[in-house]
């Protein structure tokens, strides 16, 4: 009997030391995922990263007979921290799920407004940065530059930290909200009914009095539907008879590839990724009407659009969040036909392509899969640089104002009287020449 307590303690003490449990398993996993598929510009190397936080899982997990999992996302998400690569992240379960749902443009997991926030220093409640179309905040009246004050006649919280929190948890509640805005100089109050809304955030387009249209693209998610709406709006701007146009790109996170050489290709020629990964590399573009694939030398056609191509005076807004597929989108517009850039540089992962990866206990990673190269073999730089930089104001937005694409409309419209676009800076240089 005597033995038997002792072999029971030892293997006990294996387990221990072995650390053989779900948090153990999770790593391991994160590990050689990052090994087989990281494919970016980071120089770390995996084996002393894996080693580094093995030695910190052991701590965490010293007291535990079966370690769960979710010991270890803090310690995965600082190992993958440490590639320095913003399209390399570890994701919980609950923020994989989310930002699945929000790749595939399905239904959101709780009542929402259909808005993105801002809180912004000296300023009471919330300013509204984006109303997202079809939804309850559109149909209740919300406009970008509003500022929430109060909800059902209690106001925000004094402290900025709070003031999220405190709208969410009544949006999420689901009942019908009676919203205190500033719009500008005057007091109004909207009701608004939170409710399931879909995710999917395709562009639209407004006709100004003055002939510019403006094109807004606040995501590039949902294949096979970006690329073809842009198309889309831009024929209806052509039928309107704009004189001109401005893209507004901020806030967009970016998306899938496909759908950013598709709507670009509405402004340029042709549009074209060749994607270097450690052992191989793929293209693919669009041209002539066709979203393609390239296997051999032969371009495969993927789907078709009925194809437009704008001719007359462009510019881009892009800020600090324009990212990814984004930038991609405006590298190709500004190197392809010199478009002006009005903004701040880009998040800075414009010269990359990822995936996305489900983990055995539902949480997530993404990874940096290749590296992307022009025709000639050059890679792209990570960031978009602007021709002209230049800030969101929120003060101002706040007092109905949005002063970067109050800038794009004047040097759009300058340059579509005929005016010399040198009047306002240098024209924007090409990063290389095709």
């Amino acid at each position: 009997m005597g033995n038997w307590r002792l072999w029971g303690a030892a293997l006990m003490l294996w387990a221990g030391f072995g650390l053989a449990s779900p948090a153990q398993d999770l790593l391991n996993e994160v590990s050689r995922l990052l090994n087989d598929y990281y494919g970016g510009f980071s120089q770390v190397r995996p084996e002393e990263l894996k080693q580094k936080y093995q030695a910190e899982l052991e701590k965490v997990c010293a007291q535990e007979v079966s370690c769960p999992s979710n010991k270890a996302y803090a310690l995965i998400q600082a190992l993958v921290a440490e590639y320095g690569d913003r399209h390399t992240r570890y994701f919980t379960p609950e923020d994989y799920a989310e930002i699945q749902r929000r790749l595939a443009g399905s239904s959101s997991a709780r009542p929402q407004l259909g808005v993105q926030l801002q809180v912004v220093p000296g300023l009471e409640g919330l300013l509204v940065v984006e109303v997202l179309a079809e939804t309850p905040a559109e149909e209740a009246g919300l406009r970008r530059g509003d500022r929430i004050l109060a909800i059902n006649g209690q106001a925000l919280p004094q402290a900025e930290g709070e003031r999220m929190d405190f709208l969410r948890e009544r949006v999420a509640a689901g009942a019908p909200l009676s919203l205190a805005i500033q719009r500008a100089q005057q007091r109004l109050v909207l009701e608004v009914h939170p409710r399931i809304i879909s995710l999917r955030q395709l562009p639209t387009l407004s006709l100004r009095p003055d002939g510019v249209a403006v094109l807004r693209i606040p995501s590039f998610s949902g294949y096979q539907q970006v690329g073809p709406r842009i198309h889309e709006l831009v024929r209806q701007a052509q039928l309107a008879g704009a004189k001109a146009m401005v893209i507004d790109l901020r806030n967009n996170g970016g998306g899938v590839l496909s759908e950013c050489l598709v709507g670009a290709g509405a402004f340029v020629k042709e549009t074209y990724r060749r994607l270097q990964d450690n052992l191989r590399f793929s293209e693919q573009g669009f041209k002539e009407g066709y979203y393609y694939l390239r296997f051999g030398g032969r371009d495969r056609p993927q789907y078709e659009v009925q194809a437009v191509y704008w001719t007359g005076p462009l510019a881009l807004l892009v800020n600090e969040r324009t990212a990814s597929c984004a930038e991609y989108f405006t590298f190709d517009l500004q190197e392809g036909r010199q478009a002006l850039v009005i903004g701040q540089p880009t998040a800075g992962v414009g010269n990359t392509a990822t995936i996305f990866l489900r983990l055995s206990d539902g949480s997530g990673l993404q990874v940096t899969t290749s590296r992307a190269q022009r025709k000639d073999g050059s890679f792209y730089p990570d960031r978009v640089t602007p021709s002209l930089n230049l800030s969101d104001d929120w003060y101002a937005l706040a007092e109905g104002r949005d002063l970067m694409l109050e800038k794009a409309i004047e040097l759009v419209m300058g340059v579509n009287a005929g005016l010399d676009a040198r009047l306002y800076g240098p024209p924007p240089a090409p990063f290389y020449a095709q």
